[in-house]
């Protein structure tokens, strides 16, 4: 279950985690316990604004050809910050997300104006996945999703070798937990369905 979830305004700028190895500073943002320790930290990758930055890029020019040509100018000069806003919305977003594994949590921060730090217990994590487009196995990147026995998810997302940060999840969770986990995946599965339908029943009836 999570450690702590929660929102609050953001205050500064924070600097972008970067990967790093056992004794990487933990980031101002995290709140950790005393000794605690990074096993791993980083972020989406930066290309994942290129799709966004084409379009703004193709969109602006568009425009200033149709205020070049003197067709409608007014309305393609108010539509410029329209396509362009889209691009640095998703970089914002991207800047400011960041995840890390420490050798007790795993944990992720995201919020362009604001900010919401969530995190879960190693050793309440239950199953990892790791999802990868076509184009995500060619390159090298994909999205890791953490679950636990009470539903609980976070996510990685777009990461560079996935595999590699799944492995270091499973790798710090053994450490943790001896590698056994009482019960088969099938009653975990059962208890996760059973879990999730009760959340389902409470959202539907507040």
């Amino acid at each position: 279950m999570t450690r702590t979830d929660r929102s609050e305004p953001a205050a500064g700028v924070d600097s972008r985690p970067s990967a790093g190895e056992p004794g990487t500073a933990i980031p101002t943002w995290l709140p950790v316990e005393d000794g605690e320790e990074i096993r791993w930290q980083g972020g989406p990758r930066i290309q994942t604004v290129l799709p966004s930055a084409a379009f703004a890029v193709v969109g602006t020019v568009a425009l200033l050809a149709a205020i070049a040509l003197d067709f409608l100018p007014v309305f393609a000069a108010v539509g410029i910050p329209l396509v362009v806003a889209p691009a640095l919305w998703t970089y914002a977003r991207v800047s400011r997300t960041a995840f890390v594994v420490t050798d007790a949590v795993a944990a992720t921060r995201h919020g362009v104006l604001g900010r919401t730090v969530r995190t879960v217990s190693l050793e309440r994590i239950q199953n990892t996945t790791v999802e990868q487009t076509p184009i995500g196995r060619f390159v090298g990147y994909g999205t890791v999703t953490i679950e636990t026995a009470s539903g609980t998810e976070i996510a990685f997302w777009n990461v560079e070798e996935p595999a590699r940060i799944r492995d270091r999840l499973e790798a710090e969770r053994e450490r943790l937990t001896g590698g056994e986990v009482p019960g088969s995946r099938e009653q975990w599965t059962a208890v996760l369905e059973e879990v999730r339908a009760w959340r389902r029943l409470l959202e539907q009836n507040p």
